[in-house]
């Protein structure tokens, strides 16, 4: 685990995350077991989110790191033959949430995706929200008292503050009835910002997400 978090410090490198893949690949071949494997999948989802957006940045606090992005739907819209109706919900939708490449052409939405549309939904029906698929998803699940939040796409940075708020809403939500468990969150916002864009991501500590978020001044990042 100590290799883990070394590593972890660095994700935003390609080289440091190929080489830490290919350690845990290698790792688990030979170790194997349920346990193990469910400490791979734990892993493996952090490299996703992080092969999501081709970054570079620095951290603004101990959890939330904040990078420029391109983010390229391309790949993911051809290779599930995503309809016009689907890719053109970028024009007409508040929130997206959006899928990780898992491996080459495979594509997954975290493990709360469904659950959070639902909470918005009905929360906050003033700002649209939906996923970007036609149909039926690839649900990415780990078991575990943690929770792993979707990356959302939000349409513009006044937006943002609305996007956190949700997302703090919906962890409280989640922890009614076991506030005394540790429980971590991870969560990415990517922030379309007229000509660039914008990555957030935190992994963290559950109880202290809105708290980390009310450090950073938002216009400025």
């Amino acid at each position: 685990m100590k290799l883990y978090a070394a590593f972890k410090k660095i994700h935003n490198t390609v080289i440091a995350a190929a080489l830490f893949e290919a350690l845990i690949d290698k790792f688990f071949k030979i170790l194997g077991g349920i346990v193990f494997g469910e400490l791979q999948k734990m892993m493996q989802y952090y490299l996703l989110q992080c092969r999501t957006c081709n970054v570079k940045g620095k951290n603004m606090n101990n959890n939330v790191k904040i990078f420029s992005s391109t983010t390229d739907f391309n790949a993911y819209f051809n290779t599930n033959s995503i309809s016009e109706d689907t890719r053109n919900k970028f024009e007409t939708t508040d929130f997206l949430v959006v899928p990780s490449e898992y491996k080459e052409n495979e594509y997954y939405f975290a493990q709360e995706s469904i659950s959070f549309v639902k909470f918005c939904r009905q929360n906050n029906p003033k700002n649209s929200i939906d996923l970007l698929a036609d149909s039926d998803i690839q649900i990415r699940s780990l078991h575990s008292f943690d929770i792993w939040m979707p990356v959302i796409w939000v349409a513009g940075n006044i937006l943002l503050p609305i996007a956190i708020n949700l997302v703090s809403d919906y962890i409280k939500d989640k922890l009614k009835g076991r506030e005394k468990e540790d429980a971590k969150v991870d969560v990415t916002f990517i922030v379309k910002r007229e000509d660039e864009e914008k990555t957030l991501h935190y992994s963290g500590d559950a109880k202290t997400f809105k708290e980390s978020f009310e450090k950073i001044d938002l216009n400025k990042m």
